[in-house]
């Protein structure tokens, strides 16, 4: 009998152990968090899920790193950086381990919103004509370009004699005449942020494409071209970007054997112009085409094209195909009137240009050209000249104002960009100009909207001239 109840207990044993595994073995694991992007911000972001049954916490990882634990069905990440990806795992931990495991892991990527950038206070950097004009060639003259980062400004006269030059250097605060070398003038156009300044120098009457390594205390030397002689339009570089590439335009022979300008780009500082679709007859395009600016990927130019009769359209070239934004054919209206105008700036990312155009060569109106879908918005003024990375748009005033400033539909005049700001003066500028040398008019500015160069208006030989200025915002 002993036996027998030896032999039972142990059947009971067995059978409960069994049954135990039996258990473990059929453990459910628990649905997968469904997530949802709650909100974003320039620093935090808030993921959230619906509550998963017999959950009773969750786990999340932020780009792979450690582990963190909530109990409710949203995760809260703060502390990071504006404009940077971000990747998020979810899973659901049971409370009960002996019948539930771990979800799989959820996933969801988003990217911080850019950040903000709220100025306070001002310092304006006017050149004084009066200081300046005692060693250098320069009364009338204004900031022709910015580079990306605000690190370099550039710009140049040629109005009285041999074109002069001059750059400005945040790391300085200080304006530099350029030195033309052996040349008799020199044209600084463009400048990117490591200092090299792209344009042209000037001997007689012929000029050439040039560059200068100013951060590098470098020479101008001169950029390949076909050997030419300058045609009504003369050759230069227009424009560099952070990368290098230069674009501008040669005196080009076409395929009927007239020579006209064109446009052209340098990589490497070599002479391309393969992408370029050239025009067969130089009758039909009078003098060719000017450039003013290129996108920073090089595959946006803008600037004007000729058509024979004399008429000038503000034109882009896209991949090296011409579209002209107005003027697609050489005489306007029942009256045949010959028109001109000037596609002068591309925006940061290059979805948009601006410029002025003039239907009867005198009353001028400015205009924003969609360049994906060929939609204008027109501005009254006399064109559009500058973008900057916030959707603003700078154009010059009407018959002598100061500049005004398009933004999302409305405008204001440059002098409203400084309301409310504390504005310091780095120079000070000889009183009897009648102007401290603010600011009036934008005509470049720095992708990210801090640094502003244009012009202002000062009294002198008895008219009123412009002077460079620029003005960075913090």
């Amino acid at each position: 009998m002993k036996n027998y109840y030896i032999i039972l207990g142990t059947l009971m044993l067995v059978a409960l152990v069994s049954g135990c595994e039996k258990q473990k073995a059929e453990t459910v694991k628990l649905a997968t968090p469904t997530l949802q992007i709650d909100t974003v911000t320039v620093s935090s972001a808030t993921i959230v899920w619906e509550t998963i049954e017999n959950a009773a916490s969750y786990a999340y990882t932020v780009n792979e790193g450690e582990e963190q634990t909530v109990t409710e069905p949203k995760a809260v990440i703060e502390s990071l950086t504006a404009e940077t990806e971000y990747t998020v795992k979810v899973k659901a931990v049971p409370g009960d381990t002996e019948l539930y495991t771990d979800s799989e892991w959820a996933t969801v990527t988003f990217t911080t919103s850019e950040e903000i950038f709220v100025p306070v206070k001002y310092t304006v950097y006017p050149m004084d004509p009066v200081a300046v004009m005692n060693e250098a060639n320069l009364a009338n003259s204004y900031i022709r370009n910015v580079s990306p980062s605000g690190n370099y400004a550039v710009g140049y006269d040629d109005q009285f004699g041999d074109p002069t030059s001059f750059i400005w250097d945040r790391s300085t605060g200080e304006y530099t005449i350029l030195d033309a070398g052996e040349n008799e003038g020199c044209i600084a156009l463009d400048v990117n942020d490591e200092g090299i300044i792209v344009g042209a120098v000037v001997n007689s009457t012929v000029q050439t494409p040039a560059y200068m390594d100013f951060k590098n205390a470098g020479t101008w030397n001169t950029l390949p071209t076909h050997n030419l002689e300058n045609a009504a339009y003369p050759g230069f570089a227009a424009s560099i970007t952070n990368s290098g590439l230069i674009g501008g335009q040669v005196v080009t022979e076409l395929a009927d054997g007239t020579s006209r300008c064109v446009p052209c780009v340098w990589d490497n500082y070599q002479l391309d112009q393969s992408m370029f679709e050239l025009p067969e007859n130089g009758d039909a395009v009078m003098y060719g085409c000017y450039i003013y600016s290129m996108s920073e990927d090089g595959k946006i130019m803008s600037g004007w094209q000729d058509w024979g009769n004399g008429s000038r359209s503000p034109a882009i070239w896209i991949d090296g195909k011409l579209t002209r934004v107005y003027g697609e054919t050489e005489t306007i209206d029942s009256e045949g009137y010959i028109y001109e105008g000037i596609t002068w700036a591309i925006s940061p990312d290059g979805s948009k240009a601006t410029g002025y155009f003039a239907p009867d060569g005198m009353n001028l109106t400015g205009f924003i050209y969609d360049i994906a879908s060929g939609e204008k918005t027109e501005v009254p003024s006399y064109g559009g000249v500058a973008f900057d990375n916030s959707g603003k748009v700078y154009f010059t005033g009407i018959m002598g104002s100061s500049g005004i400033v398009w933004e999302n539909g409305e405008t204001f005049t440059t002098s409203e960009l400084f309301d409310g700001l504390e504005g310091t003066f780095a120079t000070t500028v000889d009183p009897s100009l009648g102007t401290d040398g603010m600011l009036e008019t934008v005509y470049a500015i720095s992708d990210d909207g801090k640094v502003y160069g244009g012009s202002y208006i000062y009294s002198a030989f008895g008219s009123a001239l412009q002077y460079p200025v620029i003005v960075v915002v913090e």
